[in-house]
């Protein structure tokens, strides 16, 4: 079963990535389909980082989105060659539109908390997303 984020706000404006000339934005609802309390943080953060970027307006309901940012993320703990225990995460996302057509789908970004990242992977996974929806989605 879905977990759709109803605590927080997201929406997305796209207006310019559609060509639209009145200077509306399209709203954007993020979807995640976990229970897990670190994802679901994961998810929060990049309603935060969204919300700053103020490039989509976030909507608290799927119904009230015309466009869906399907998140995927998995969390895992242990120790790897690049951390120091904690948490890591793979993060996936896909932009959808009303009629389930996809726009843009990224690839997979991975983080593990180290002193790069100030520990926080989570964070990093957001990061990394955030830097490729702005290279793709910013007007030229």
């Amino acid at each position: 079963m879905k977990l759709l984020i109803s605590s927080i706000w997201f929406l997305f404006i796209m207006g310019p990535l559609f060509g639209r000339d009145d200077g509306s934005k399209e709203k954007l609802f993020i979807e995640v389909d976990s229970k897990n309390e670190q994802v679901l943080k994961t998810a929060e953060e990049l309603a935060n980082r969204l919300a700053e970027w103020n490039y989509w307006t976030l909507v608290s309901t799927s119904d009230k989105a015309d466009l869906l940012l399907k998140m995927n993320v998995e969390a895992s703990k242990g120790i790897t060659a690049t951390s120091w225990g904690g948490t890591s995460y793979a993060l996936t996302a896909k932009i959808v539109d009303k009629k389930g057509g996809v726009l843009w789908e990224s690839t997979t970004y991975k983080a593990s908390p180290n002193g790069t990242n100030g520990f926080n992977a989570g964070k990093a996974v957001v990061k990394k997303l955030m830097r490729d929806l702005k290279k793709r989605y910013v007007v030229k």
